[in-house]
C-alpha cells in the first residue's frame, strides 16, 4: 500500500501548485490546504501491523462509516482515501471523503446546507478565513470531552502549536473545537540570480522601507530590450496584502470585527506605496489577471514577491532553487501575519466519539506529516522544522517554522462576514493597482461599504 499512495502523492503535488477551495480572496491557511503528501514522509504512516491493529478493529468499529468533508476540487481525493484506509487499518473504522469546491465563505454555506437537508457529516476541515462563520452557524461540536479524556496526547499537540492559532478555534466561552492542522504566513519571495546580478546579497531581518525602495531600485532594469521589474504587488492577495498592512501597524478592521479601519493613515500609506511602484518609481508591473506573480519570479520578470509557502510547491516542480525568503520589510514594525485551518466535528454526527477521535489522529504527526505537501507548513513546530528543513529551499526557509509554536503570528482579519468583506478589499486592491484609482478616495469608499457589513457583529 505504501508504494501506492507514494506514487498517487508524487503524481498529485506535481498538477497542484496550489490547493484549497478556490480563492474567495483569502489566501491565509487555504492555499496548501488538502494538498497531498511528500514523497519523503510518506513513509511514516504505517500498515495495520505498525500501528497497532487489534481484533477488536473488526468488530462493532467495523460497521462505521464517517464522513469526512474537504474544501478543494478533489485533485487529491485519490491520495488523501489511500492515507484514511490504514486508518480503516488501525481502527477498523471506515472513512469516506467528499470535495466541496468553492471559497471557504461559501463551503461553509454548503456544509451548512447539507447538514440541514439531513446529510450524514462527521468531519470537515476548515481554516481560518471560514472559522467565525462556521462558529456561529452553531454546527460544530466542542472537543473539550476528547481532550479531557486523551490529556496526555492534547498537551503534546498543544505544546507543538501556536497559541495564537489555537485561540483562533475556541469560541467566546472558551470551548476548543479543533487542533491547529496546518498553517500558512507571508514573506517575501527573492530571486537569488537576479539579486547576484545586481551585486545584492539577502537583506536582513528588520530592513525598512527606504533599504526596501533602494532593492527596488536596483533591481529594476532591462535585459535584452526586456524590462525586468523589481517586485510583484500582492494583487489579488487578501491575506499577503494584509501582512504588508500588519507591518505598517494597519489592518483592514478593528480586532472584534466591529469596524473598518482599511481608510487609516497607515492602511493609505501601503496601498499609495503599491501604486507608486507600479506608476511612479516603474519598480512593478501592472497586475493582470492571466499573468502569475509566481512565474514570474521564477522566470526572472520580477526579482521579489510576497507569498507564504505556497509557491514551493511550484519552485520544486519547475526545478527551480535560485530562490531565498526574507520577512516583510518592517515599515513601522515586524508583524508576522497567520492563517491557520483545523479539522472540525459535527453535532450532528451519529458517530461523534469516533469522529472526534478521527479529527485528533489527523492533527498529529502521523497522518499530517504524510497529507501535508511543500506548499504547507504544518501546525506541529517539530513536524515543520523536520520536513521544511528537509527540503532546503528557499534559502532562509527557516522562516516558515521558526517559533511557530509561539505567540508570533497575528492572525488575518477573517469576520463571519470573510467572503463580502474580502470581495470589498479585493475590488479596493484592483481599482488602485490597475485602475490607478484615488487611494484615500477608494479607501473611505471600501471602509463605508464593510462597516454596513460588519455593524451586525456589534
Amino acid at each position: 500500500m505504501k508504494k501506492r499512495i507514494l506514487a498517487l502523492l508524487m503524481a498529485a503535488c506535481m498538477v497542484i501548485g496550489l490547493a484549497g477551495c478556490g480563492n474567495g480572496g483569502g489566501n491565509g491557511a487555504s492555499e496548501g490546504s488538502g494538498e497531498a503528501a511528500d514523497a519523503e514522509t510518506v513513509e511514516d504512516v504505517g500498515s495495520a501491523e505498525d500501528t497497532g491493529k487489534t481484533e477488536e478493529a473488526g468488530g462493532k468499529k467495523g460497521d462505521i462509516t464517517l464522513t469526512l468533508a474537504m474544501c478543494g476540487d478533489g485533485t487529491t481525493k485519490e491520495a488523501l482515501d489511500e492515507l484514511l484506509k490504514m486508518y480503516t487499518e488501525k481502527t477498523g473504522i471506515k472513512v469516506e471523503s467528499i470535495f466541496v469546491a468553492s471559497s471557504w465563505g461559501e463551503y461553509c454555506t454548503k456544509i451548512q446546507t447539507m447538514i440541514g437537508g439531513g446529510d450524514e457529516l462527521d468531519c470537515a476541515i476548515v481554516a481560518i478565513e471560514g472559522i467565525s462563520k462556521f462558529l456561529d452557524m452553531g454546527v460544530a461540536a466542542p472537543i473539550d470531552d476528547w481532550i479531557a479524556a486523551n490529556q496526555e496526547i492534547a498537551d503534546g499537540i498543544l505544546a507543538d502549536t501556536s497559541p495564537a492559532f489555537q485561540e483562533i478555534f475556541k469560541d467566546d466561552a472558551g470551548n476548543t473545537y479543533a487542533f491547529p492542522f496546518s498553517f500558512n504566513n507571508v514573506v517575501m519571495h527573492f530571486n537569488t540570480a537576479r539579486l547576484a546580478e545586481a551585486n545584492l546579497e539577502l537583506p536582513k531581518e528588520g530592513w525598512t522601507k527606504e533599504e526596501f525602495l533602494a532593492y527596488c531600485e536596483a533591481l529594476t532594469t532591462e535585459k535584452d530590450g526586456v524590462k525586468q521589474y523589481a517586485i510583484a504587488v500582492p494583487y489579488g492577495e487578501y491575506f499577503c496584502a494584509e501582512a504588508w498592512l500588519y507591518n505598517n501597524g494597519a489592518s483592514y478592521m478593528n480586532e472584534d470585527f466591529t469596524e473598518s479601519t482599511i481608510n487609516s493613515p497607515e492602511s493609505v500609506e501601503i496601498f499609495q506605496l503599491w501604486q507608486d511602484l507600479i506608476y511612479k518609481y516603474g519598480y512593478a508591473p501592472v497586475p493582470e489577471e492571466n499573468v502569475g506573480a509566481i512565474d514570474q519570479i521564477i522566470n526572472g520578470q520580477v526579482a521579489m514577491g510576497s507569498w507564504g509557502r505556497w509557491p514551493t510547491a511550484q519552485y520544486v516542480a519547475n526545478d527551480f532553487e535560485d530562490v531565498a525568503v526574507q520577512y516583510l520589510p518592517s515599515f513601522s514594525q515586524n508583524q508576522q501575519i497567520g492563517g491557520v485551518d483545523g479539522i472540525f466535528t459535527f453535532n450532528s454526527s451519529k458517530h461523534l466519539e469516533e469522529a472526534k477521535e478521527l479529527a485528533a489522529w489527523m492533527s498529529q504527526a502521523e497522518f499530517a506529516g504524510a497529507y501535508l505537501s511543500t506548499g504547507n507548513i504544518p501546525a506541529l513546530h517539530s513536524l515543520a522544522e523536520d520536513k521544511i528543513s528537509s527540503l532546503g529551499i528557499p534559502r532562509n526557509c527557516e522562516l516558515f517554522y521558526v517559533d511557530s509554536n509561539t505567540d508570533i503570528y497575528k492572525p488575518v482579519s477573517a469576520p463571519p462576514q470573510f467572503t463580502e468583506c474580502s470581495n470589498i478589499v479585493l475590488t479596493a486592491i484592483s481599482e488602485i493597482c490597475v485602475n490607478k484609482a484615488d487611494v484615500q478616495a477608494t479607501l473611505d469608499d471600501a471602509a463605508e461599504q464593510m462597516n454596513s457589513i460588519l455593524a451586525e457583529n456589534k
